[in-house]
């Protein structure tokens, strides 16, 4: 997988502690950043992939979702 360079500009303090973090770890200050912000990527992809199993369950059950009523709900 190709890789991109980011560079992020962090104040002085918080790039100190982001250093203390990444040694107590073990890790770079890079592969620290970089596995929290495949975190943030797989998080979201889980709530998509959540929010469309949602939509496809209220599509066969009722229509839309953003027309259910809350007492629609208990019958799923």
């Amino acid at each position: 997988m190709e890789t991109k360079i980011l560079s992020v500009a962090v104040p002085e303090d918080v790039w100190k502690e982001i250093r203390k973090i990444a040694a107590l770890r073990g890790k770079s200050v890079s592969a620290l950043v970089r596995e929290q912000l495949e975190s943030i990527v797989e998080g979201t992809r889980k709530y998509e992939e959540a929010h469309r199993k949602l939509r496809e369950i209220a599509e066969k059950k009722a229509g839309k979702l953003q027309h259910w009523k809350r007492e629609d709900l208990y019958d799923i």
